[in-house]
């Protein structure tokens, strides 16, 4: 694993090497910019640092529900329950 570090002055330097690093397929592992000396109003002055690891993808998430469809068949099998209830009486 290689860790590049990209200093910026602003915020649209800040922007510009993101993109540059994502460009080259690089991950943003931290972006350290806390300043003890900052004072609100200046221009945020920081370190951004890349990867160029990959690491391995997220599991997919399970498919979305369908409540919809569930509901129906919970309301189907409501009413057949009721309709069978009806003629043991």
């Amino acid at each position: 694993m290689a860790e590049f570090k990209y200093a910026y002055k602003d915020m649209t330097e800040r922007a510009q090497k993101i993109a540059e690093a994502e460009g080259l397929g690089l991950m943003m592992l931290h972006d350290d910019f806390d300043n003890p000396n900052w004072k609100r109003g200046e221009p945020i002055v920081g370190v951004l640092t890349f990867t160029n690891e990959i690491l391995p993808s997220p599991e997919p998430k399970p498919p979305a529900r369908d409540y919809d469809a569930e509901i129906d068949a919970l309301k189907a099998r409501i009413e057949k329950l009721e309709k069978n209830a009806r003629f043991r009486y």
